[in-house]
């Protein structure tokens, strides 16, 4: 009998685990990764991916929690230009910003036009 309740407790267990680890992985399947790397910086960000959410929509949200400056335009063709982010300035030194969508090279001007998905990984870079 007392085996039995053992067996029984053992296989509740693994259940639970199971579905805990279900669960943890749903949670963290709608996130996307903002990584801002900078010569004396690196600051992480972690957040929701809404339906047609752009870098620049990412980058927009990051900004609200982070507190960090931001300041871009965006023309007249619908070309985003980077001014400035948390205190960099863009083209100063020769240093540029570049922005990487799971590791490849996106143009600032498309920033508004790159769809983020779950589990992306948008990296800023002063280069």
């Amino acid at each position: 009998m007392v085996k039995i309740v053992l067996i029984i407790a053992g296989i509740g267990i693994l259940s639970f685990l199971k579905l805990s680890f279900n669960l943890s992985n749903n949670n963290t399947s709608n996130l996307a990764t903002l990584v801002m790397n900078f010569e004396t910086e690196k600051r992480f960000f972690e957040g929701e991916v809404v339906k047609d959410m752009t870098m620049l929509d990412a980058l927009n949200a990051a900004i609200s929690v982070g507190k960090i400056k931001l300041n871009y335009a965006i023309d007249k063709s619908g070309k985003v230009n980077m001014m400035e982010i948390d205190g960099y300035t863009n083209g100063i030194g020769s240093k540029y910003f570049i922005f990487y969508l799971n590791s490849k090279k996106i143009a600032t001007e498309d920033l508004n036009k790159e769809v983020v998905h779950n589990g992306d990984r948008i990296e800023i870079r002063n280069e």
